[in-house]
């Protein structure tokens, strides 16, 4: 009876111890996500890193560190610093960065920093600072990329101790103090009316010259159509004076007075037919026609004599 006793306890006693070792594995078994780790310390000091997937601790002996994430993770700071002009400047930035995947990177992002955010932070704000404190408020405007791209190279030593590596560093916005950003408006908006007056004169220097120009060539064929029309009429009295001289026999200046009435009494007619003709009041007797043509007669005859006496003389 003391056999079976004995035994019996004996069998209990393996089962219990049994299922604590199972109990015990499967406790000490950790699925781990997609882009997380584990960090493993053995007795209190860093013994490795368990990745994405299934994953066995020592039970007793092994713990669990930390749980880092290895996505990427951002970290925004807003401060004022002054610049090289001393204007209070406040800056806002964001800084993208991710875990070093590598076993000695995910180790020093464990135990390198006591405080973490604190250390980021501080780092920043100094490189903004320095960088700052040399520019002119107006420069750090115009120089946003060239700023966050001095900041990024300047951290990234530091990071890379710490077990970090930046993605990307921004430049969010830079402000300055109101009566700041008034002045500055005040002179784009100066600028910008002075330009435009600039292009307003410009464009009205163009138009004059253009304007120049169209009457000089208007005048210049103007010129030519006269020249064009008198060469013309010239041509048209000469041949109706020949015409007329072997038609009628007449003496040249009869014909001469004939022609030069003639014109006369067209050039009557146009006046009469123009789009803005004034009221012309004329004498309209036959007679009147009469005593015009012997005054062309005479005036011509004068002419002779006078051109006779000049060649005498």
């Amino acid at each position: 009876m003391d056999g079976l006793t004995t035994t019996g306890f004996y069998n209990f006693a393996t089962i219990i111890v049994f299922l604590i070792i199972v109990i015990a594995v499967f406790k000490n078994i950790r699925v781990i996500q997609q882009n997380t780790v584990y960090v493993i310390e053995l007795l209190g000091k860093f013994r490795r890193v368990m990745g994405a997937g299934i994953n066995f601790k020592l039970p007793l002996v092994e713990r669990i560190a930390a749980k880092i994430s290895l996505r990427q993770q951002n970290f925004a700071i807003t401060g004022k610093y002054p610049s090289k002009d001393k204007v209070m400047v406040d800056v806002g930035t964001n800084l993208i960065y991710a875990v070093d995947s590598s076993p000695d990177g995910i180790k020093n992002f464990t135990y390198v920093l006591q405080n973490r955010e604190q250390s980021i932070g501080a780092i920043i704000e100094n490189s903004l600072r320095t960088y700052i404190a040399k520019e002119t408020h107006e420069g750090i405007l115009e120089k946003k990329e060239e700023l966050a791209l001095h900041i990024k190279t300047d951290l990234e030593k530091q990071f890379d101790e710490w077990g970090m590596i930046i993605k990307s560093f921004q430049i969010v916005n830079v402000n300055f103090p109101e009566t700041i950003t008034q002045a500055m408006s005040e002179v784009v908006a100066s600028e910008q009316l002075r330009k435009a007056a600039e292009n307003k004169g410009e464009a009205t220097k163009i138009q004059a010259v253009k304007e120049a120009e169209a009457d000089k060539i208007r005048k210049q064929l103007q010129g030519e159509g006269i020249a064009l029309e008198r060469e013309a009429i010239s041509r048209g009295l000469k041949e109706s004076f020949e015409i007329m001289k072997s038609a009628t026999h007449q003496e040249s200046k009869e014909i001469m007075a004939i022609l030069t009435l003639t014109q006369y009494l067209d050039t009557l007619k146009g006046i009469g037919a123009a789009p803005n003709q004034k009221v012309i009041f004329m004498d309209t007797q036959i007679g009147k026609a009469s005593d015009l043509m012997k005054q062309l007669i005479a005036s011509q005859e004068t002419g002779e004599k006078t051109s006779s006496k000049v060649h005498i003389g």
